[in-house]
């Protein structure tokens, strides 16, 4: 007794925690790199401290580079859908992302008014 479109949505949302858009297992973006199987973040050789959630937002984000999420798409996809908060709570996220993530060179998440969030691609 299950819906197969749910199983599907759950399915796909396994799948994007588990590999970057290309399959690999590091995700780079300038000096930032992401090691899905050490779920390790470093910029510039420097170790970020992130959260379970914070990781888990980031990694589905620069895995998807350049794609804008909406706040209800990404607390499906990240959060899950049996997540009950306000959409605030990405705001909240992104926001400590940034502050441990971003310096006067580089800012990786870029906010889309309107509409959400996305990482920027390289350029």
């Amino acid at each position: 007794p299950f819906d197969i479109t749910e199983l599907a949505l759950r399915i796909n949302q396994i799948l994007h925690r588990t590999l970057s858009a290309d399959g690999s297992e590091v995700i780079r973006s300038g000096p930032m790199v992401i090691d899905m199987i050490s779920c390790d973040v470093t910029i510039y050789g420097k170790r970020v401290e992130l959260t379970f959630r914070e990781y888990e937002l980031l990694r589905f984000l620069a895995g998807n580079k350049g794609r804008v999420f909406s706040r209800e798409e990404l607390l499906n996809r990240v959060w899950g859908y049996d997540y009950f908060g306000g959409d605030r709570t990405v705001d909240t996220h992104i926001r400590r992302l940034r502050s441990k993530t971003d310096d006067p060179n580089n800012s990786f998440i870029e906010t889309v008014r309107n509409i959400g969030y996305r990482f920027k691609r390289d350029k």
